[in-house]
């Protein structure tokens, strides 16, 4: 070799190497900087987890948060046991509760495209032993899982008969309480969310696949995702189910498992397996992209507007990002699972407690702020002004509730502000504070918001109320200002 080739040969294989140096230096910072984001995320969120179970107001608690196919978060804090021998860990399976709704509505979507099922199918020809002959004739399979059938809430008296006497229901005794409860509205009129048609959407499977409903969590979820959701019935002895508690008057005690629960809320999960679930669910290996886009629509209702809950799904907005998902719990909340579309993320909290504050979707919300880098919301020093109050004001009431129920938004005559009341009275109420078109905030709950509804005359018929971002209740309005007057 000359002296001008080694020459040139040292001058290249230097810049080489420098771009190689300097390329390996780049690729370790980042490197390294997705690792100190992620263990920043993990500090965070674990000092979520260890407030709760400190403040001694929940046993325990898992909480998972995956992005595309990653992991970003995955930890569980407190106990299963009532002794506290044993401490919850990712692989400890938690109820879903009504998450159960939206797993088995997916179930039912499935068998619309296998043509078993048809969303426009009568309740009468469904379960033709279904007694309310009436009531059959006009519900149809989409009302069932719309909440908007009209059917009474059976929750309260069933339940509660299980509780005196320790017999789980059977199919007959729903259809004796159903059957002696007139519908509370027109099927697709309204939306109330109620369990009674997820129960009648369990049966109804069961019936046109002639198999168990496990049998059909399985064949259609299972199988094609490798997921292990399973009802309660069949992991009650399954030593990785957590045991579940009650915290009354400061003290937590064990509560039974109600082992007769299915399609309305009796499925189980671990945290992580259920937020892999809407990746799964989104892209064509449960069901098609076109039954998934129908379940997450919003749902036209004949009274003139829609209600954010779709087949199975609840829609809202958490902050400024859109997200579905569900919720599930008894006194309170104690599993929660949303996505976010625009960040490819979900997240998923579940407890094993009932009855307490600290539940799942208060632990949902502080986990939702530091994944999608949000402040905690405050619009008390910067409320809009620009509304006309007065088009508010007035009595609103779900169909069926008891009168004891109806909301009324009523002004304060000394700061002319607006309130919402359960008696009229704006000193035992909630100053709302305005945040345009027709939005409010509560500060006592600050991740919540109340939306009114306007018809096609601008005039409010409605509001709506979203509960950590998910709309859950829609109060008609049954009295303007100057009718509800005393």
């Amino acid at each position: 070799m000359s002296n001008y080739q080694e020459m040139n040969f040292l001058k290249n294989y230097g810049v080489l190497l420098i771009l190689t140096l300097f390329f390996l230096y780049g690729c370790n910072d980042e490197k390294s900087t997705k690792e100190e984001g992620s263990s920043d995320l993990k500090v965070k969120i674990d000092s979520i987890g260890e407030r709760y179970i400190h403040d001694g107001k929940v046993m325990g608690l898992s909480i998972a948060v995956v992005k595309a196919d990653s992991i970003l978060y995955n930890n569980s804090f407190g106990y299963v046991d009532s002794l506290k021998s044993v401490s919850t860990t990712n692989d400890h399976y938690f109820l879903m509760a009504s998450i159960s709704k939206l797993v088995g509505s997916t179930i039912v979507m499935k068998l619309v495209e296998e043509g078993v099922l048809d969303l426009d199918d009568k309740l009468s020809d469904l379960l033709p032993d279904y007694p309310n002959k009436k009531q059959a004739e006009k519900i149809k399979l989409r009302h069932l899982i719309s909440m908007t059938s009209g059917l009474k809430e059976y929750a309260t008296t069933i339940d509660s008969i299980y509780i005196a006497t320790g017999k789980s229901p059977s199919k007959q005794d729903y259809y004796r309480f159903l059957n002696s409860h007139e519908l509370e509205f027109e099927p697709g009129s309204h939306y109330k969310y109620v369990n009674s048609g997820f129960v009648l959407m369990a049966m109804i499977v069961e019936r046109a696949t002639k198999k168990s409903f496990q049998s059909n969590i399985d064949r259609i979820i299972n199988e094609p995702t490798g997921f292990n959701i399973e009802l309660i019935s069949e992991r009650l002895k399954n030593p990785m189910m957590s045991q579940y508690f009650q915290l009354n008057k400061g003290k937590i005690s064990k509560r039974k498992h109600w082992p007769w629960i299915k399609g309305d809320g009796g499925m189980t999960n671990t945290a992580l397996q259920l937020a892999k679930y809407p990746t799964k669910w989104m892209d064509g290996t449960i069901i098609t992209p076109k039954s998934f886009e129908q379940m997450i629509s919003d749902t036209y209702l004949s009274s003139g507007y829609s209600s954010e809950y779709g087949l199975g799904v609840k829609n809202g907005s958490f902050e400024g990002e859109p997200m579905f998902g569900h919720s599930g719990g008894d006194a309170t909340t104690y599993s929660m699972m949303f996505h976010f579309p625009k960040k490819s993320t979900t997240i998923v909290a579940m407890i094993n407690t009932n009855n307490t504050p600290a539940n799942a979707r208060q632990i949902f919300s502080e986990t939702a702020l530091i994944v999608l880098d949000k402040g905690r919301p405050d619009f008390s020093k910067n409320e809009r002004t620009n509304e006309n109050l007065i088009d508010f004001l007035g009595a609103y009431l779900s169909p069926g509730d008891p009168e004891n129920g109806t909301a009324f938004i009523v002004e304060n005559n000394q700061n002319g502000h607006l309130y919402y009341t359960f008696d009229k009275n704006p000193d035992n109420g909630q100053r709302m504070y305005s945040l345009g078109n027709g939005m409010f905030w509560i500060k006592k709950w600050p991740y919540d918001r109340i939306q009114f509804v306007r018809d096609n005359s601008n005039n409010v018929v409605a509001l709506k109320e979203f509960y950590g971002g998910y709309m859950s209740k829609i109060r008609p309005k049954i009295a303007a200002h100057n009718d509800q007057k005393e």
